[in-house]
């Protein structure tokens, strides 16, 4: 349960401090999900968390947004949904299932590790998004076009990606996806913008994923629709050089000749969806938004190989001991926090799921130093065997326990659920449980206790 290879751990709180330390080899970490669950060993450690690189603006019709910008963030910000027309929330809800995992991974994490079949950033290449590296020398754009072929290039000597930005809202965009199941990583994903003068396509962007390398836009499908009216013929068209023109990857999840006639279908779909909204002037619905949780920068650790930390765990300060590589699953078991359960390390099951600053995180994918001075809560903290937590009464009561193990992560994900929705709809239940995966019967029963304490009034 030890995040692999860390040695040391800095967490600046100033730019400056952050790339003098990024020139000299330290691995920046986001949101963790990719660097804590990868194979690849990080000796030195640089967490970007307390430079106060998260926001969603709009400025001169363009949306701003900072590299540390959750995807979860995303989902909820009426701003992506005008300035994106709603195709980069979709993405990151794509991105995964797990409200854990998109309240975690950020945009800059996803662009800098994006795996190749990352919904997200297909649809950053469809938006024509460019990216500010900040290196000790000065700032530098890169067009998606060019980051995300090959991030490393921009970052070399030094620099951190510090915010990206959208020019211009397309006035449609669509996201079509093929997976085995719908939580499911994409076997094919394809992301489209258009925008129009007059009746015709001034501008169309086509990005697909499932190829041999990272997501791509196909730009002899672009040039077959853009200046075109968007007739049926033009549009087969361009879904036609997409499945001709891209290089589908083959592999154990699907062979490149279904990924290619996939494309050529989801190609089609996103086009006519993306057309109809430009031309009906429809904009993007979002779902309702939780209220916004006080945001609390981590305070500033200068350098950290081992030595005491202190959390506060369910109300009541408890100081530890710590190394740089240990993760807070690792920490509160030690401590005597059992409820919190040892499943994948990878985020994947959602059975370590705890409440930090009332956020449901996976504590598989979060250094316990990063908790360092803030709040945990765990199962305990909401009640025992004397006294349950009025949401723990309703699992029981409901029959959702079953054997047991995931059932701390369900409760606490509900908890964080009614207490900033009291009326939840079974849509916003389900998404607050879809990252506890349960191995013996399924979501009818939990789903059933969340919705009767939430008719019961029991969220406190």
């Amino acid at each position: 349960m030890l995040a692999r290879g860390i040695r040391s751990y800095h967490r600046p709180t100033r730019l400056e401090d952050a790339l003098s330390l990024a020139a000299q080899g330290a691995v920046p970490v986001a949101g963790g999900t990719r660097v804590l669950a990868s194979p690849v060993d990080a000796p030195n450690v640089l967490d970007l968390s307390a430079l106060g690189l998260s926001r969603v603006e709009s400025e001169d019709g363009d949306l701003m947004m900072g590299a540390m910008t959750t995807l979860q963030e995303v989902v909820e910000s009426p701003r992506a949904y005008e300035g994106t027309a709603g195709l980069l929330p979709a993405a990151c809800r794509f991105r995964s299932a797990s409200r854990m995992i998109r309240g975690m991974s950020t945009l800059g994490g996803e662009s800098v590790h994006a795996a190749h079949d990352s919904e997200v950033a297909a649809a950053l290449l469809a938006l024509n998004a460019v990216y500010l590296v900040t290196k000790p020398d000065g700032p530098v754009e890169s067009p998606a076009l060019r980051f995300l072929r090959k991030p490393r290039e921009d970052l070399a000597g030094g620099g951190l990606l510090t915010s990206l930005f959208i020019p211009g809202a397309p006035e449609g965009a669509a996201l079509e996806r093929v997976a085995v199941l719908p939580s499911a990583p994409s076997l094919v994903a394809v992301a489209v913008t258009v925008s129009f003068s007059g009746e015709r396509l001034a501008r169309a962007r086509v990005a697909v994923t499932g190829l041999e390398g990272p997501p791509s836009r196909v730009l002899e499908a672009e040039a077959e629709v853009e200046g075109s009216a968007g007739s049926a013929d033009e549009l087969e068209g361009c879904a036609e050089q997409v499945a001709r023109q891209a290089p589908f990857r083959e592999d154990a999840h699907a062979p490149a000749a279904y990924r290619r006639r996939a494309a050529r279908t989801l190609t089609l779909r996103a086009l006519r969806r993306a057309i109809d909204q430009a031309r009906d002037h429809e904009p993007a619905q979002m779902d309702r938004p939780r209220p916004a949780l006080l945001v609390r920068l981590p305070v500033a650790v200068p350098y950290f190989t081992s030595g005491r930390i202190e959390i506060t765990v369910n109300g009541a300060l408890r100081p530890g001991e710590a190394e740089a590589r240990t993760t807070l699953l690792e920490w509160l078991r030690r401590e005597g926090y059992w409820g919190v359960k040892h499943g994948c390390e990878t985020g994947e099951c959602g059975a370590c799921t705890v409440l930090l600053d009332g956020r449901p995180v996976t504590s598989c994918l979060t250094l316990a130093l990063r908790a360092h001075g803030r709040s945990v809560t765990t199962v305990e903290g909401l009640g025992g065997p004397d006294r349950l937590h009025p949401i723990q009464a309703a699992f029981v009561e409901t029959g959702a326990i079953q054997c047991g193990y995931c059932t701390p992560a369900m409760e606490l994900c509900a908890k964080a659920l009614l207490d900033a929705q009291a009326e939840p709809s079974d849509a916003e239940i389900r998404d607050a449980l879809a990252g506890c995966l349960c191995r013996c019967t399924g979501y009818v029963k939990p789903v059933e206790a969340v919705r009767r304490a939430a008719r019961e009034g029991r969220s406190t």
